[in-house]
C-alpha cells in the first residue's frame, strides 16, 4: 500500500512538472521557428534547428550592450545589499529599544505594500534627482526595493546567533567591529547565500522598475526590459522576442541550479527562531 501511494505521489509531481514547464518548452521550440511557422504551428516542433533567428536578435537587439548593462545592475544591487543589510540587521537585532523596533518595522513597511501602489511616486522622485534614465537610478531603486526582505530575513537569522560568542570576543579585546567582521559576518553565510539569489535573480528578470527608471534611454535598458519593448498595440516582434528570452533565461537559470541549496539552507535557518 506504502509503495502504491509513493508511486501515486511521484505521478502526480511529475503532471505538475509537465504542467509548469510547458511553457518553457514551448518558448524554446518556437524560438527556432520563423514568424509564420510560429503562429501557425505553435505546438509543432521546429522544421530545423538552425540559429539564425539567435544569431539575428544577438546583432538587431545589440545583445552584447543589453547584457553588460544586466551584469552591472545585478552584480552592483548584490554588493550593496551584501554590504548595508546584514549591518543593519545585526544592529536592529542587537540594541533592544523601542526605537530599534519602530526603526525595523519601518524599513520592512514595503514588504506589506505593493509596489505599484507607489511606483509612480518613486519615479517621480528618482526624476526630481536627475537619475532618470541612468545606471545610477537603476542600482539605487533596485537595492532599495530589494533591501527590506533581505534585512528581514538577516534579521531573523541573527536572533540565532548566541550572545555568548560576541561576549567571549569582547572579553579577548574585540572592539564592535572587529567582532562584526571576524564572528558574526562568517555565521552569516547562510543567509547571505540566499540573500544574494534571490535579489540577483529579482534584478536579473526584472521589467517594471528598468521600465520606470531607463525611460527611453536605451543605453540604461536590460535584457527584460528591451525585449518587452519590441511589443505594442500594432506589433508584435516574437519571432525575435523568443530566442532573446531563452538567452536572457539561460545564465539565470544556470545560477540557479548552482545555487538552489542555499536557498533552502538559508530560509530553513533563518526561520528556527522567531
Amino acid at each position: 500500500m506504502k509503495s502504491h501511494k509513493i508511486r501515486l505521489s511521484t505521478i502526480v509531481v511529475l503532471l505538475f512538472s509537465v504542467f509548469w514547464l510547458m511553457p518553457l518548452v514551448l518558448i524554446f521550440i518556437n524560438s527556432f521557428k520563423p514568424y509564420n511557422d510560429m503562429m501557425q504551428h505553435f505546438l509543432e516542433l521546429p522544421k530545423s534547428w538552425k540559429l539564425d533567428m539567435y544569431i539575428e536578435t544577438w546583432v538587431k537587439f545589440d545583445f552584447p550592450k543589453l547584457i553588460k548593462n544586466t551584469v552591472i545592475y545585478t552584480v552592483s544591487t548584490v554588493l550593496l545589499i551584501v554590504l548595508i543589510a546584514p549591518m543593519a540587521a545585526y544592529k536592529l537585532a542587537r540594541v533592544k529599544s523601542k526605537l530599534s523596533v519602530f526603526c525595523f518595522i519601518l524599513l520592512i513597511l514595503p514588504i506589506m505594500i505593493p509596489f505599484q501602489s507607489y511606483m509612480i511616486t518613486l519615479t517621480r522622485l528618482v526624476s526630481n534627482v536627475n537619475l532618470i534614465g541612468t545606471r545610477t537610478g537603476q542600482v539605487l531603486v533596485s537595492t532599495g526595493l530589494c533591501m527590506p526582505l533581505a534585512v528581514y530575513m538577516i534579521h531573523g537569522f541573527i536572533k540565532n546567533v548566541p550572545m555568548d560568542l560576541e561576549e567571549s570576543a569582547h572579553i579577548d579585546g574585540a572592539g564592535s567591529l572587529r567582532t562584526y567582521f571576524l564572528i558574526i559576518l562568517p555565521l552569516l553565510k547562510p543567509i547571505l547565500a540566499t540573500v544574494i539569489v534571490l535579489d540577483a535573480l529579482a534584478t536579473w528578470n526584472d521589467i517594471i522598475v528598468n521600465l520606470f527608471i531607463a525611460g527611453s534611454n536605451t543605453g540604461a535598458m536590460n535584457i527584460q526590459n528591451a525585449l518587452y519593448m519590441r511589443f505594442s498595440a500594432t506589433s508584435s516582434d516574437w519571432e525575435h522576442a523568443l530566442p532573446g528570452i531563452v538567452m536572457s533565461i539561460i545564465p539565470s537559470l544556470i545560477f540557479f541550479l548552482f545555487m538552489q541549496k542555499n536557498i533552502v539552507g538559508g530560509v530553513t535557518a533563518g526561520a528556527v527562531k522567531g
